[in-house]
């Protein structure tokens, strides 16, 4: 598909191409991989505690260190795809995601008991370090991808497929590496880890067929980036969001909206035992909302790139998804095991459904700075309040004053930040969509030079037919 304009004789082209569905498969699958090198060990806690000889606080750490590491590496990332490019950034990124993976399986060699359990346990922690590190390279993509390869009717599908990927695949994993390795038995533990470590090598060969950029651009911002020879400095872009207010609301929600959500599907377990709910019907809880989310997704992902309406979207969605977190402080009580479910399944529906939108509305509202910029940013605060929920939430939980007075005091933190951080700031965000405003502009601008164009043309027909005298 394309369209072609004249501008003095040299045209400008907005075509796609179908290489961007291998392009967005590649980033799908790296997200698949590194959120099941993520979850490894934490899946199957109790198998790890026994092969690791440790506690299950370090298993607990092996997931935390992902959020660390999100935080550290995303202005890398950012750097990197507007310096080096798609390509290179991606192919570091499943680099030292095969490096940590493969680390950690070369710990199972090394002998481990629980008097002396250093060494395995070293080379474990040191793998996931590595292999966090590249998490936000496939986590911070979609957006810019989708700016560079998509055109104005599908940025926001290509954004929303890359973004669930990685949740679809925390799913995933919950549900194939307790198949692969069996909590009881912890010798099964190895198979999970070479799992991981031969995935990541699967999902870097797609990555070396991937190209860096369109031949010709699928829409005017596009064309405006890739025509840059010198690119803007990250730090540069980084002040620019950095002071630009209506991000920061955008960021106090999208950030509510990540750390609620990894906080809640962590400790559902944990908020719902003392009323006398099983850590299955938990993992039937969390695999609801989760699901929901992917439906979520999938809907608002098309229908926001037909209307536009990522402002609407989110102004609809954060609120009803916020009222169901307040509204669960109150359902999560002895025998009400469907209501619960219905209000997570509501939250989880219209919370992803506001992702998308929201990483889109991000880059309209920061434009022309790079997409890459203000998604490292969006993610790296997500990340961040995750790790601040877990550690508040457990912290705040007690299971006696949860059983004697049937409110919950982490779920109260929820419900309070959720209307603090989310529902009041979301209502303030009315910046202009700048990114689609620049297309319209530049399409009007080409629009009118073409017929000035062709008048001219037409002009200098006539007087050669007067001169012939035909």
């Amino acid at each position: 598909m394309s369209s072609i304009v004249e501008e003095h004789h040299h045209p400008i082209v907005y075509r796609t191409y179908k290489a961007r569905y291998f392009g967005l498969f590649a980033v799908v699958l790296l997200n698949i991989a590194t959120t099941f090198v993520w979850l490894t060990y934490s899946s199957v806690p109790e198998a790890a505690a026994s092969y690791l000889n440790c506690s299950s606080f370090l298993v607990s750490v092996t997931s935390i260190l992902y959020f660390f590491a999100f935080i550290v590496m995303a202005p890398v990332s950012g750097w990197m795809f507007e310096k080096r490019g798609i390509k290179k950034s991606l192919l570091f990124g499943a680099g030292i995601q095969v490096l940590g993976a493969w680390l950690r399986y070369f710990g199972h060699f090394v002998e481990s008991t629980p008097e002396n359990n250093t060494g395995r346990l070293v080379l474990t922690l040191l793998g996931q370090v590595i292999a966090a590190g590249a998490q936000p390279f496939f986590m911070n993509l979609p957006t810019k991808f989708a700016a560079v390869w998509f055109s104005e009717d599908g940025r926001t599908t290509a954004t929303m497929i890359g973004t669930v990927s990685n949740a679809s695949a925390a799913a995933m994993a919950q549900l194939i590496i307790p198949i692969i390795t069996d909590n009881e038995k912890p010798e099964t533990m190895p198979h999970s880890v070479l799992f991981t470590a031969v995935l990541s090598i699967v999902s870097i060969i797609p990555v070396f067929f991937v190209a860096d950029r369109p031949p010709t651009p699928p829409s005017p911002s596009a064309a405006e980036a890739l025509q840059q020879t010198v690119e803007e400095p990250f730090h540069i872009s980084l002040k620019k969001v950095g002071t630009n207010k209506q991000f920061l609301l955008l960021l106090l929600v999208f950030g509510s909206l990540v750390g609620i959500f990894n906080s809640v599907t962590s400790l559902l377990a944990t908020f719902t035992a003392p009323y006398g709910y099983t850590s299955k019907q938990a993992g039937y809880l969390g695999a609801g909302m989760v699901l929901a989310g992917l439906l979520g997704a999938a809907v608002s992902g098309p229908l926001v790139d037909r209307t536009k309406q990522y402002k609407t979207v989110c102004k609809t969605a954060v609120p009803i998804a916020s009222a169901c977190v307040i509204a669960f402080v109150f359902a999560v009580r002895k025998d009400f095991f469907g209501g619960m479910m219905a209000l997570l399944i509501i939250a989880g529906f219209t919370a992803f459904a506001a992702l998308p939108a929201a990483l889109e509305l991000a880059v309209e509202i920061t434009y022309p700075v790079t997409p890459a910029s203000s998604t490292s940013i969006l993610w790296a605060f997500g990340q961040l309040v995750a790790v601040i929920m877990l550690f508040t939430l457990q912290a705040l939980q007690d299971d006696d004053l949860s059983a004697r007075t049937g409110l919950n005091p982490p779920l109260i933190f929820n419900a309070a930040w959720c209307l603090v951080f989310a529902i009041i700031p979301v209502v303030f965000v009315n910046s202009p969509y700048k990114r689609m405003e620049a297309e319209t502009e530049s399409r009007k601008r080409d629009q009118e030079e073409e017929e000035e164009e062709m008048e001219a043309l037409g002009d200098l027909k006539g007087v050669h037919l007067e001169k012939t005298g035909l």
